[in-house]
């Protein structure tokens, strides 16, 4: 189970092209890097943080992104979000790394961010400059160390039919967090292969994370999101303050994005990474929830509310 609190950690590059691109590295505004071993000392004596590089050590992470799949019933191709935030959320608080092909390196830096993870992303050379980019992106926020808000407890066995029910609930906007034991302050708590929630039925996790959804019903969801299959969404909060994480694994810019948080939240300010002058539209507010538009979002973007 991740920490309470969101850490405001940064992910580490893992760089093994050498200590002669050192200029390159210093381009990207990137200032402490794990390389391997037999490198560390020349990397430090060319004035950056290094750490010699274990694999061993890490947890390996599937790269982010989105594949399409065919819906047979609809001939159409479906987006299926690769995410890891429910392996964040099974794992811990345990070190990870990625290994990432071109145009995720800022994808996978955000994602780790987003969930306090302890990670580092190696990313290909030519997408150096756009993970410095996000890495000072995610630097200039402000540090708000918020617990994570939910509303659906899951029993974790450590079954793979678990697994891919926190995958699916995770995808479709679902916030769940792992527990040991049921906890009466979710308004549901899930444990597979109980009475309500029999094994047989895990079988099938898509159908089950739809019955999941029922149950809690959609005017108890905590956050949702309207106008793309391919944005997953994480909620911090405490008292007067809430956060908005929002995350594209689409690989394009997405617009319009709609957003709605359950609670009322007087105002809200929207931070976009590649998004100039970046500003929430059409905000509104109720005694039971808060509504506003993204008019335009790149990989990442944090919406900070409050009273």
């Amino acid at each position: 189970m991740l920490a309470f609190f969101l850490a405001a950690t940064l992910p580490w590059l893992y760089w093994d092209q050498g200590v002669a691109t050192v200029e390159a590295v210093k381009q990207a505004r990137i200032y402490r890097l794990y390389v391997p071993a037999e490198q560390e000392a020349a990397w430090k004596a060319a004035g950056l943080e290094a750490r010699a590089f274990d694999a061993a050590k890490f947890v390996k992470l599937p790269a982010p992104g989105v594949e399409y799949r065919a819906d047979v019933a609809s001939a159409t191709n479906v987006p299926w979000v690769d995410a890891n935030g429910w392996r964040f959320e099974r794992g811990g608080a345990r070190p990870y790394s990625y290994d990432v092909p071109w145009r995720k390196a800022a994808l996978a830096a955000a994602e780790a961010f987003v969930y306090g993870a302890d990670a580092v992303i190696h990313p290909e050379p030519r997408d150096l400059p756009a993970l410095g980019r996000m890495l000072a992106f995610l630097g200039s926020l402000d540090d708000a160390a918020l617990p994570e808000l939910a509303n659906i407890g899951i029993v974790d066995d450590g079954s793979a039919v678990t697994g891919e029910v926190l995958n699916l609930l995770a995808r479709r906007n679902l916030l769940a967090r792992v527990v040991a034991t049921p906890d009466a302050k979710y308004d549901l708590n899930v444990r597979i292969g109980s009475k309500e929630y029999p094994r047989e039925q895990a079988a099938d996790p898509s159908a089950f994370a739809a019955m999941i959804r029922r149950k809690l019903t959609d005017e108890k969801r905590l956050l949702r999101i309207y106008g793309s299959e391919v944005v997953l969404g994480r909620l911090t909060g405490e008292g007067p303050r809430a956060r908005v994480h929002l995350i594209n694994y689409g690989g394009g810019k997405v617009e319009g994005l709609r957003v709605r948080v359950r609670g009322a939240y007087t105002q809200g300010k929207l931070a976009a990474f590649n998004v100039e002058n970046a500003e929430l539209v059409d905000y509104a507010r109720t005694d039971d929830g808060t509504e506003f538009t993204v008019p335009e979002m790149d990989v990442y973007a944090v919406v900070d509310l409050q009273n």
